[in-house]
């Protein structure tokens, strides 16, 4: 049985391993990894992974967004998005939550909307322990 980071086999609902590339749109249900490269655009109400070799340009629009390799170009998290460390993100990010791991780049813009589930005008932005903005002075 696989075993992804506390996620079995039978939690995903697709995988796209490495040295796979995919150009158009995605749709999935329960939760997808992508560990190859991916352009164009991935719509779900679940949960989006993007292992560390996992390459996508796209317009992703998923319930949540989580990420260890390298991502461009809008990501909505209809619930939060995660940059875990070792991601490289060059978007724009649309989400009522946001965390962010030492160690993550994330260069861009980010709109924090509320949802029905966060209370009215109520975001979270978490940032873990030394986590750092792109370009932010580390002897700050």
């Amino acid at each position: 049985m696989i075993k992804i980071k506390g996620l079995t086999a039978e939690d995903l609902n697709g995988f796209m391993d490495a040295g796979t590339e995919f150009h158009g749109e995605l749709r999935f249900r329960n939760t997808f990894r992508i560990d190859g490269k991916l352009k164009g655009r991935i719509v779900s109400e679940n949960t989006l992974i993007v292992g560390e070799a996992g390459e996508v340009d796209a317009e992703i629009e998923c319930g949540v967004v989580s990420i260890r390799g390298t991502v461009s170009g809008r990501i909505q998290g209809r619930e939060r998005i995660e940059l875990l460390s070792g991601s490289k993100v060059k978007a724009t990010l649309v989400s009522p939550r946001l965390v962010i791991e030492e160690g993550a780049f994330f260069q861009g813009d980010c709109e924090m909307t509320p949802t029905a589930a966060s209370g009215p005008g109520r975001s979270t932005l978490v940032a873990l322990p030394g986590a750092r903005a792109a370009g932010e002075d580390s002897r700050s």
